[in-house]
């Protein structure tokens, strides 16, 4: 009896960790596939389906430079930077987001621009212009930067 345990259990042990190889190599290739769409600069022009005016931010326009696994960039007066994750399959996340703490006056909307960078789950790209979703719909559009 104990012969049959130890051999059932050697088997499921040799069993799942093949099946986390198998996950694990499948996710880094779809990751891999999407992080290339996504590793750009983009430049902020549509905020909660309206477009964005330079009254809305201080000093310039958000924009979020993507790596392959960090992201950067500008609220319009704080940088922002962070961790990026991405299944591959349209959804990405904008994690563990740090900011400066400057006091921007005029900086209406830098609030709700970080809030919708936070919540975001996916993303579609399409001409040149970034779309990025949470779960309540379409929320920022960005245009390919320099």
């Amino acid at each position: 009896m104990k012969k049959i345990l130890m051999l059932f259990m050697a088997a499921a042990l040799a069993y799942s960790c093949n099946s986390v190889k198998k996950a694990n190599s499948t996710a880094a290739v779809n990751s891999k596939t999407i992080e290339k769409k996504l590793q750009q600069t983009w430049i902020l022009e549509e905020l909660n389906g309206k477009n964005i005016t330079q009254k809305d931010f201080q000093k310039n326009t958000p924009k979020i430079d993507i790596k392959s696994a960090t992201f950067n960039g500008t609220t319009g007066c704080n940088a922002i930077n962070g961790n990026l994750f991405s299944t591959g399959s349209k959804e990405v996340q904008f994690l563990n987001l740090k900011s400066e703490n400057k006091k921007c006056s005029t900086a209406k909307k830098e609030e709700e621009f970080v809030k919708l960078l936070k919540t975001t789950t996916n993303y579609s790209i399409s001409n040149d212009k970034l779309s990025l979703s949470n779960q309540f719909g379409p929320t920022m559009v960005f245009r390919k930067g320099n």
